[in-house]
């Protein structure tokens, strides 16, 4: 690099089949960058490890590359910065200029190599050699999407992912000094620097999870995680001329943020601005593309064929292939519950219609408003019954992963009605058609308590008919965070809030005065999933979701004792937003 470390790469070229020598060329290079070794072992090479055989054998130079102070490259650990998108630039004009290339550069992979995508994409500047990626599983906002729910910390999760990452960072290196083989063995100063590698590392998560965990800056959306969020950068993305696939699951710990991703990228090429929801009809460019289903972050995506989709989008950004061109609306999703795929052009979707649903007595979601006002009493648990989707998610779909390896599904992730003890539960009358719930939620919430800080968790289920409860989606709120960011926030025409983006500042925290009625809007991620004749959705409202939501230690304190008295019906009705669609009206 231009600043002297070293970054190890290994490059991968197509053979002849019938001789092993040199294809002749001259091949597109697909570059990855990755924090996980290029020579990680399952299931780390779901997520950004090892060679790709079909793309390579169809036609394209492949190289990964250890991100500095990672796997055998030099250099000191930090995730994502100006260094990191600096050296970037700097692979992808090297990896243009390989023996055998093109010329041209596409980049991608999962996790980590996406986010990396974008922030190189938008570094790399006009004309570059880069020319389109295809980021899988890409944050948008590291701190809502993954280190925080608005507000609360599950930053065991992002513990437990610093102790995979710090095991990866010995085992690599180790892997790569002491294989057998031709291959030369890197000097990269041997064991004591594979030692040093898992100081590193862990001397980089430990201070950040305790700060956040003490109620420190890292609680906050302050300066520490601009550098881990690519939706500062996806204007310039466009502004390259760099070509972007997205991939996203609605289980996978982004499930929030590739939606808004692909409205941000797409309003970019339409001059909108990049907070705002796409409008109906606006213009949408085929150098975006959205792909979506019901998948965890590590995932064989139920049997799609991934790497087929990532050979059409480099044949045709990165050789004029016309026949490798998708004519199909850039948004493709399958929703949870459904085989089908549905095709649309915006997000949030027009064609679902953000349905007001009524919190009333006797647990029961209704579209209409109960004149008479009612109250529900919900207490402060600061754990309960092990959750079991959000588990699952928060722990990247590694259980359901070799759990579908071997042919099964883990039960929580279809039938979660355990955590429905010591909550309150919200349920519609059954569909009488097929519907689609497709888009944002919001669960608004007008309550009083006797502490000066509240946590509300909601969960969205389908109910069938037997009673089975299958978890679609969750969103939480930590009463202090509640104040809304207007400029970012997205409203429906007549001022109803359509999704909630909260300030979560430190100057923004606003204590909850006890007795006094206050409104929370929860943000609940965005998800499509199929809803059956005769089922019904239930909305479970709690104040935990064990193991992952942990508030703050001082958070903690303010919420001792909790008891809230939640509004139901009357002239401050608590409600929630859900986008209903017939699926009929997709493509």
């Amino acid at each position: 690099m231009s600043d002297g470390i070293v970054l190890r790469a290994d490059i991968h070229y197509p053979t002849v089949p019938e001789t092993g020598a040199a294809a002749t060329g001259p091949f597109p290079v697909l570059l990855s960058v990755t924090p996980y070794g290029k020579k990680a072992p399952p299931p780390a090479a779901q997520i950004g490890g090892g060679a790709t055989p079909y793309l390579i054998k169809r036609g394209y130079i492949e190289v990964m590359v250890d991100v500095r102070g990672t796997g055998v490259s030099g250099g000191s650990f930090e995730m994502f910065g100006e260094r990191q998108a600096q050296d970037g630039v700097e692979l992808v004009k090297w990896a243009s200029t390989l023996p055998n290339s093109n010329g041209r550069v596409g980049m991608f992979g999962v996790s980590y190599l996406a986010i990396n995508q974008l922030f190189t994409a938008a570094a790399v500047g006009p004309d570059s050699p880069l020319k389109a990626i295809f980021p899988v599983m890409a944050a948008r906002d590291f701190y809502r999407d993954a280190a925080t729910m608005g507000g609360v910390p599950h930053l065991r999760t992002v513990r437990a992912y610093g102790a995979i990452y710090t095991l990866l960072n010995v085992l690599n290196p180790a892997l790569e000094f002491f294989a057998p083989g031709k291959h030369p063995r890197p000097r990269a100063g041997g064991l004591a620097a594979v030692r040093q590698r898992g100081r590193d590392q862990r001397r980089y998560f430990r201070p950040l999870i305790a700060e956040a965990m003490n109620g420190g800056d890292a609680a906050y959306d302050e300066p520490f995680w601009d550098a881990l969020r690519p939706a500062t950068v996806l204007a310039q993305v466009v502004g390259n001329g760099v070509a972007v696939f997205l991939v996203g699951g609605w289980h996978d710990a982004f499930q929030r943020g590739t939606p808004l991703n692909y409205a941000a990228l797409q309003n970019a090429f339409a001059g909108r601005p990049d907070d705002a929801p796409m409008e109906l009809g606006q213009p949408v460019s085929d150098r975006v593309r959205l792909f979506m289903g019901p998948w965890y972050h590590v995932t064989n995506f139920d049997g799609l064929h991934i790497n087929a989709l990532q050979l059409r989008w480099f044949d045709q950004w990165l050789q004029d292939d016309a026949d490798a061109a998708i004519s199909d609306p850039p948004f493709t999703f399958q929703a949870i519950g459904c085989p089908q795929w549905f095709h649309a052009r915006e997000f949030p979707l027009p064609e679902a219609t953000p349905t007001r649903f009524y919190l009333s007595d006797a647990g029961r979601l209704s579209t209409d408003r109960s004149p008479d006002q009612t109250v529900a009493t919900l207490d402060y648990a600061a754990r309960g019954p092990v959750a079991g989707r959000s588990l699952e998610q928060w722990t990247l779909g590694m259980n359901s992963f070799f759990t579908a390896q071997r042919g099964r599904r883990i039960r929580y992730d279809t039938d979660n009605r355990r955590l429905q003890r010591r909550a309150l539960t919200y349920t519609t009358e059954p569909f009488t058609s097929p519907t689609l719930v497709a888009g944002p939620i919001t669960l608004t919430v007008h309550a009083t308590a006797n502490t000066t800080e509240t946590v509300w968790v909601a969960h969205l289920d389908d109910v069938a008919p037997d009673g089975t409860s299958r978890p679609l989606t969750q969103g939480a709120l930590l009463g202090s965070h509640r104040a809304l960011d207007p400029d970012r926030t997205w409203y429906l025409p007549e001022g109803t809030v359509l999704r909630p983006h909260h300030y979560s500042t430190r100057s923004a925290a606003e204590p909850v005065v006890p007795g006094e009625l206050t409104r929370y809007d929860v943000e609940i991620f965005p998800t499509a999933a199929f809803i059956a004749p005769e089922h019904r959705l239930r909305l479970i409202v709690t104040t935990y979701d064990f193991p992952h939501l942990v508030p703050t230690k001082p958070a903690r304190r303010a919420l001792a004792g909790g008891r809230y008295q939640l509004h139901q019906g009357g002239p401050t009705p608590s409600h929630i937003l859900i986008p209903l669609a017939d699926p009929g009206a997709f493509g």
